[in-house]
């Protein structure tokens, strides 16, 4: 996977701070992710989402800390997830061009599992994507008509 248009570097405390928001643990591949990238856009972009409306979709982008556009900000999209998802523990990491969500599932304090967040269907349905943040950029492939 390539990744274009990185965001700013960031250092353990501003990690650190998205993992006290959550109140998990991120998993040490996307720990690693925001380290080298700080989110962007993926080439291949397109998954496959088992059950889910439209699929297969894109990942038009990976969110970051302190990403210039705010709707690419890992903080901003956190308090979308709080505010059309009440109940839903865990942290957006990506948004398809529908603006629906990708995002880790956060369990007994831990971040680990890819959810697909139908932000177009009131009840918020959620998809299993894939079993780990690896195991989901591993799924991005090119579009095939």
């Amino acid at each position: 996977m390539m990744i274009d248009r990185r965001g700013p570097q960031v250092g353990p405390e501003e990690i650190a701070a998205v993992e006290a928001a959550l109140n998990a643990r991120l998993p040490s591949a996307y720990l690693n992710f925001l380290t080298v990238y700080n989110g962007g856009t993926p080439t291949p972009d397109t998954v496959d989402v088992p059950g889910a409306p439209n699929t297969p979709t894109d990942v038009q982008v990976f969110f970051g800390i302190r990403r210039p556009v705010k709707s690419s900000d890992l903080s901003w999209n956190l308090s979308l997830v709080k505010e059309r998802c009440p109940g839903l523990n865990a942290l957006p990491i990506a948004c398809d061009s529908g603006g629906n969500l990708f995002c880790l599932k956060v369990e007994r304090g831990i971040a680990s599992e890819v959810i697909y967040c139908d932000l177009d269907d009131p009840d918020c349905p959620l998809y299993a994507v894939a079993a780990s943040f690896d195991d989901f950029t591993a799924k991005l492939r090119p579009f095939q008509r």
